[in-house]
């Protein structure tokens, strides 16, 4: 476990799901976390599972279904340079005349490959997950599982976390 954290509960889940309001369009929903901001309590992320709908096969056209969690709220898609950025994942169709590729891209779907104890942590009660379609005739969905816990931090720490979330 990191360094300033003392862990408060058992692994548990989050789910959620969100559909586009209309084809080719921005759409976010918040995730609210059971956090308690006066124990100094914050999400650990062990695992996420991203799940974007499948882009349309539509001949001689490129369709695609991005997904992203960030800890702010987004008006946009973003990249992984931007800080709120938790997890990204973009699926694509390139139709051509008869034939279709499929190519698909994600950062964070993972549970813990990475070696660390953990994926990221989050101080702040909200995440937000968007999705947005490309191309598509009708609106696209997306779906996605976070693993994690609670747990207590250190005040430095929390000071830390929520200066740099709200900050960003």
């Amino acid at each position: 476990m990191a360094t300033g954290l003392k862990r408060t509960s058992s692994d548990f889940f989050i789910s959620a799901q969100l559909d586009e309001t209309a084809a080719n369009t921005f759409t976010t929903s918040t995730i609210t976390l059971p956090l308690n901001a006066l124990d100094r309590e914050v999400f650990v992320i062990t695992g996420i599972i991203l799940d974007p709908g499948t882009p349309e096969a539509i001949p001689a056209t490129r369709t695609s279904v991005a997904m992203q969690l960030t800890r702010n709220v987004a008006t946009v898609m973003v990249g992984l340079e931007d800080f709120n950025l938790i997890a990204l994942s973009i699926e694509t169709i390139q139709g051509g005349a008869a034939e279709f590729d499929f190519f698909s891209r994600s950062y964070g779907n993972q549970i813990n490959e990475s070696g660390t104890d953990y994926i990221d942590v989050v101080a702040t009660p909200n995440m937000f997950l968007s999705v947005q379609g490309a191309g598509n005739v009708a609106a696209s969905g997306s779906a996605l599982r976070i693993y994690g816990y609670r747990a207590k931090a250190d005040v430095s720490v929390y000071s830390a976390l929520i200066a740099s979330e709200l900050n960003a």
